[in-house]
Formats: structure tokens, sequence, C-alpha cells
């Protein structure tokens, strides 16, 4: 199904929304393109990967606004599964949509974000660009396996898993019997195939990357003191990304100075 939702649609959104919660703007704003002078610039993390903005750019962690990763990540928080001691990632996507390294900067975020952890060590394999399988370990001692890959068809919608195993039960982002992402409503006419899955009551007809972009802007917007905090865990994931393809080019583990949140010690 081709979106019908543009990128003035999306800046149209975030304007409703901060009018119908009454939020102050206090200058311009923008969603998409290169910074302009004086232009707060609100687009994900990824998107300032290849370049050095000095125009005001506020890395968004846009996946963070997705209610599947804030309910993963209150299992862990309110110890429904005891003693998390292993996570398992996986995320394939397409070359058109994604590159190597902005699917890496999502998944790392997430696996920081879940497991209320830093990275501290890691060791990577990256294959010709388009597939990556890395071993890390958070502050926490808890081990991730990541898998991610660029070698889906062009226009593909990204596949994602991530699961959490404890001491004491699992957590899952997907149905246990499911292997790829559902839609709600299934339409089979003339034209194919076409899917609707709208979850957010106020922004229908977006697609669920569109939603958390308006979604996160709308919150750094709304909460100042995300802008700091995004800030610098975007060079925080750069300083990862870094690592993960020395890991990489070298073929051996490396160990990161990490200022732990765990242990509130430098490991």
């Amino acid at each position: 199904m081709e979106l019908i939702k543009d990128k003035k649609d999306i800046e149209n959104s975030l304007m409703n929304l901060l009018e119908k919660y009454s939020i102050q703007v206090n200058g311009s704003i923008q969603l998409f393109g290169r910074s302009k002078p004086g232009v707060l610039n609100l687009q994900p993390g990824y998107e300032f990967l290849e370049s050095h903005e000095e125009n005001n750019p506020v890395p968004l962690l846009t996946w963070r606004m997705r209610r599947k990763f804030i309910e993963l990540e209150k299992i862990l928080a309110n110890n429904v599964v005891e003693e998390p001691c292993l996570f398992r990632i996986s995320c394939s996507a397409s070359i058109d949509k994604w590159s190597l390294s902005s699917i890496l900067y999502r998944e790392l975020d997430l696996c920081e974000f879940i497991g209320n952890g830093k990275i501290v060590s890691l060791q990577a394999t990256i294959n010709e660009s388009e597939v990556a399988n890395l071993i890390v370990k958070l502050d926490n001692s808890i081990l991730c396996s990541i898998e991610v890959s660029t070698q889906l068809p062009h226009n593909s919608v990204l596949q994602d898993r991530h699961e959490v195993i404890g001491r004491r039960g699992v957590a899952s982002d997907l149905v246990v019997d499911t292997q790829v992402g559902q839609s709600s409503v299934y339409t089979f006419t003339e034209q194919g195939e076409i899917t609707y899955t709208d979850t957010d009551m106020e922004l229908f007809g977006f697609d669920n990357d569109q939603i958390d972009h308006i979604r996160a802007a709308f919150q750094v917007l709304k909460e100042p003191g995300l802008i700091d905090e995004w800030q610098q865990q975007h060079e925080h994931l750069v300083y990862l990304l870094n690592a993960v393809f020395e890991s990489g080019k070298k073929r051996q583990r490396i160990n990161l100075k990490t200022e732990s949140t765990y242990t509130h010690e430098t490991n």
C-alpha cells in the first residue's frame, strides 16, 4: 500500500498537536532537509550521521515513542521478567529506506533503552555493508545479540523482533507464533492486497515511522529537557557506531570507556 501522507501532512499534524495541547514554541522548527540558521532541526538521529550540522540539530530517538518498545522496557523495569540475562534483536530493512549505519544506530539505542544500561563491550562481523552481527554486553551484565540487514526488496516494510530472556520469564514485541509484524486490517481488492494499521487515535493514515517522528518532535517541544539528553545519547551512539565498524574491520572485541548507568562507575 502506498502512503498518502507526505512531508507537509507530517508538519501540519505536528502543528495541530502543538495547538491542541497549547504547547508554545519559541522560534521556527523544521522536520526535514538541511539545517537552517536559527531553525530547530527535528529529525531522526541517524539523519545527522553523515553531516556535521551546527545549526540547532535535535537528533530524535523516534523509536522510543513506539508503544511496543515502551511496554517492553516497562516489563523489565517492573521485574515482570526476573533477572534478564539475554536480549535477541533482529532487524531487516530495504536499502532504499535504511542504511546499515541507520539500522545499527536504532538497534543499539533500543538495546540500551530497553535494557536500562550502557554498552561496555562489543564484537561485530560485517558483510559488505549489507549485513551485521553483533554481540554486545551492557553494564548490568546483560548480553545482547543483534542481527541487522538491508537485503529486503526495495520498498519493503521494516521487519524487526526484540526478545528478552530472563532467569524467570520471556518477553517479546511479537506474538510467539508470528515471524513478521501483522497489520490490523487486510483488504483484498482488484488493486491487490491493502493493509491498515492505525495505532494512534490522533494520527490516522500515517505509518509507524511517521507517527514516531511526529510524537518525538512533539515530546521534545513539550519537554525541552529531552533535547540535551538525546543530543548526548546521539554522541554516544556515534561513538558506538565507530566502535562497531572498527571491530568488524579488526575482527576483535572492543571494550568501551562508558559511564555506567547501572553501577555508577566507569568501565
